[in-house]
């Protein structure tokens, strides 16, 4: 079988005209290249050069080779790039499934990053309930998942991050000025909460219901950022995720700290027994560098 290094031989002497020259290109000696040279012609079954007054000269049948060869070494440089850029995290195709809020949040931004220096890398995005999204996870439909409520599923790995909550209001609210909101604070007050069969409204739930406090349900919904437009339009006050608030912080809402906490739990979701590829590692590197900020 022809070796690569019979045929870098090869290629050195067209390129360069002699075996000395070769030699010095390939960092061998004369009589390696030599060899090299000998064993291809007796592999191929003709000769590659005729030596002419102290020259060699490539034969018909090397021009017409080299050009074969020069693709194949072309090949090869490609090859080699796209190793470094698989390792250096460069080029690849991630798919991520994510709750909704996160699609219009704190996502867009991390992926704008991602991307910033990896002209070859591209991303699919697909916005679903937490369910649909383990049960993609789990049909390793998606490399990674974002969702919460997470109760295991055998076929899906997951990391488990707390994020801080806080209360929202609009910045001529009563309690705008305060450093902390606490269950007394909001005492008759309208609210905006999550559904109610939702572990984060349970939760918030009982806060208020330790406190012995009423909590009066204005509007239900389904999402963090539909609350937080509503506590906006001054609708009434709501307790989200600070990374849900921190989108609507510069519209004029005020986000401030509500004690006791209530953690709104997320989850990155994995397919497991699949190995998860250098870019998707750092990605969620990134992605949770982001969430820092943001974490109970």
């Amino acid at each position: 079988m022809i070796r690569i290094r019979q045929l870098e031989a090869f290629r050195a002497i067209m390129i360069t005209g002699g075996v000395t020259s070769a030699a010095g290109m390939l960092n061998i000696s004369q009589p390696a290249v030599s060899r090299l040279i000998s064993n291809l012609e007796q592999t191929l079954g003709f000769a590659v050069f005729q030596r002419r007054k102290g020259r060699l000269h490539p034969t018909q049948e090397a021009e017409f080779l080299f050009a074969e060869v020069e693709r194949v070494f072309a090949n090869l440089d490609h090859i080699a790039q796209i190793s470094h850029d698989i390792l250096h995290q460069k080029t690849g195709h991630l798919r991520i499934a994510c709750l909704p809020g996160f699609a219009t949040s704190l996502l867009p931004r991390v992926v704008a990053d991602f991307l910033a220096d990896r002209p070859d890398v591209t991303i699919s995005i697909q916005t679903r309930s937490s369910a649909r999204v383990r049960e993609w996870i789990a049909a390793q439909q998606y490399d990674v998942g974002i969702a919460d409520e997470f109760d295991g599923h055998s076929a899906v790995e997951h990391e488990s991050i707390e994020l801080r909550s806080v209360c929202v209001l609009t910045g001529d609210h009563r309690l705008a000025s305060r450093d902390v909101i606490e269950p007394k604070d909001l005492e008759g007050e309208p609210m905006i909460t999550n559904d109610r069969d939702h572990s984060f409204n349970l939760a918030v739930e009982r806060r208020f219901d330790d406190a012995g406090i009423e909590l009066v349900r204005r509007v239900e919904v389904r999402q963090f950022a539909t609350a937080c437009l509503l506590a906006n339009r001054g609708i009434g006050a709501s307790i989200v995720s600070s990374i849900d608030a921190a989108e609507y912080t510069d519209q004029g809402l005020v986000a401030i700290p509500f004690e006791p906490n209530v953690p709104f739990g997320i989850d990155l979701l994995y397919p497991a027994y699949h190995p998860r590829p250098l870019l998707l590692r750092e990605f969620t590197d990134l992605f949770k560098r982001a969430l820092e900020p943001f974490i109970y």
